[in-house]
């Protein structure tokens, strides 16, 4: 079966990268012939050649390397580093207007994209977010953060006063209406103190009372992005199971990860603390679990246990199982889907080069790391591969429209300039440009790979130990 889940989305990953260049290119192409222009060649990828076929004086084909791909397009000139050499006959003069239509047409068809799978997502009930995503009061914190597998440093909330109940109306000055943006403005906050140390300072409400506390966020994580220590009040909802370790006395009885506990000994189970209680009040006994699987009762029996759960604690009665929360869907039309995704891009792009900021180049992910946010997702929820889509398209459409050289938004600067002067820019000026921002490309892809890289190597670290202490039981020690 998890063979079959891998399989699926990497069909996933294929399909939905692929999709979103070819809908870019499809918006060169078209554009270019409804204006006349010369065209080609059409690559999906780049690299050698995989396959391909020719039809009215036009290549199409398929390349090796699946990031990115290109329509070549010789009258609209110094591209031929990027698509190929310009064909001579093909090298007549075009209009401003039609170099800026076809230029910007790339980026427009992203949208029209977006707007397609964004009205499928609204359609289907909106993408996943954490049950508890509309929580913006603080739950239990602890008075130590850890940052790594084996470094722990005091909490900073903890440290600046921050307590259970503290409802966050704003952090940096900015609003915030639910988890997700009080993460967001966290990481984002470019406030330091007059020795360079980052800073973030919280609008809480206390007791009907507005304070503002100043807390000092670590750096913390594979990220390396800021954390202050806090996690939402969680609700109290009926436990569902996140994982079952693996020769626990749940493992023997046939619990399964997605299994929601309805009911223990015939008794409602309205939260996770009733069931620990329970336990903890029956060590010895089989306790009957009723639950629930893919819509149907399933009777399972568990006795339980000692084991250790966590590092340096005692043995306690347990049944060896996570708890996790269910997800909600985020119901949103294509227009704010859009409106979000690109402010949060915008906004990034301005950290990136934000000397206040944590946020580094490193953080970027390259085509490597859209496929595996992407194969990710489509383990998870379909739906969440929706979304995960069309932020990906609506970065293409925004980075495409930079005015950097070898992107759509260079080649619209270099005709502005042209047209403004009256004539074309120098030849060796325009290779050199040409040349010197290929080469930065590709090491800033390179370098974003690498990170990209390790990040999935991290992912398959977890799936084998997913931290740096299993719970045991005491018996399994004892045997040994």
């Amino acid at each position: 079966m998890e063979i079959l889940t891998n399989f699926k989305a990497l069909i996933m990953v294929i399909f939905f990268f692929g999709a979103s260049i070819f809908v870019h290119e499809l918006g060169h192409f078209l554009a270019a012939r409804w204006r006349g222009l010369k065209v080609t060649r059409f690559s999906i990828g780049f690299g050698p050649k995989l396959f391909g076929w020719k039809r009215d004086g036009i290549e199409y084909i398929v390349a090796a390397l699946p990031i990115g791909g290109y329509v070549a397009l010789p009258q609209l000139g110094h591209m031929e580093m990027v698509e190929g050499k310009a064909d001579e006959e093909a090298n007549l003069p075009i209009s401003w207007t039609s170099k800026v239509i076809v230029l910007v047409a790339g980026a427009f068809f992203n949208l029209l994209f977006t707007l397609v799978l964004g009205s499928l997502l609204f359609l289907i009930g909106g993408r996943p977010v954490p049950i508890y995503n509309d929580i913006t009061t603080i739950g239990i914190i602890g008075e130590t953060l850890r940052i790594s597998d084996d470094e722990q440093v005091p909490n900073p909330a903890f440290e600046a006063g921050l307590l259970k109940g503290d409802n966050i109306k704003a952090i940096d000055g900015k609003s915030v209406k639910d988890w997700e943006s009080v993460q967001k403005r966290i990481i984002f906050g470019t406030k330091r103190t007059l020795d360079g140390v980052p800073l973030t300072i919280f609008t809480i409400e206390r007791n009907g009372e507005i304070l503002e506390k100043e807390v000092l966020p670590v750096i913390a994580g594979f990220e390396k992005l800021r954390t202050v220590g806090i996690s939402p009040e969680l609700p109290d909802l009926p436990p569902l199971i996140g994982g079952v370790f693996e020769g626990f006395p749940a493992d023997h009885a046939g619990i399964k990860p997605g299994d929601e506990l309805l009911r223990i000994d015939g008794e409602i189970i309205r939260s996770t603390p009733q069931i620990s209680e329970y336990i903890q009040q029956n060590p010895t006994k089989e306790i009957q679990f009723e639950l629930l699987r893919d819509g149907q009762t399933v009777i399972a029996k568990v006795t339980p246990k000692l084991a250790i759960l966590r590092e340096n604690e005692k043995e306690t009665p347990a049944m060896g199982v996570a708890w996790t929360y269910p997800n909600k869907y985020l119901k949103e039309t294509p227009i704010k889907q859009i409106g979000s995704v690109m402010e949060e891009t915008v906004e990034t792009l301005g950290k990136l080069i934000n000397p206040k900021s944590n946020i580094k180049v490193s953080n970027m992910s390259g085509p490597v790391g859209m496929g595996r946010i992407i194969y990710q997702s489509a383990k998870w929820d379909f739906k969440m591969v929706l979304w995960v889509v069309i932020i990906v398209n609506i970065n293409l459409a925004i980075l495409n429209l930079l005015p950097i050289p070898v992107l759509d938004g260079g080649h619209i600067l270099f005709a502005t300039i042209e047209k403004i002067r009256g004539k074309e820019l120098p030849q060796n000026l325009m290779m050199s440009l040409q040349g010197t921002f290929v080469l930065a490309l590709l090491t800033l892809m390179l370098y974003v790979t690498i990170f990209d890289g390790r990040r999935i190597f991290t992912d398959v670290v977890k799936e084998k130990d997913t931290s740096s202490f299993k719970p045991r039981l005491i018996e399994f020690e004892q045997s040994e």
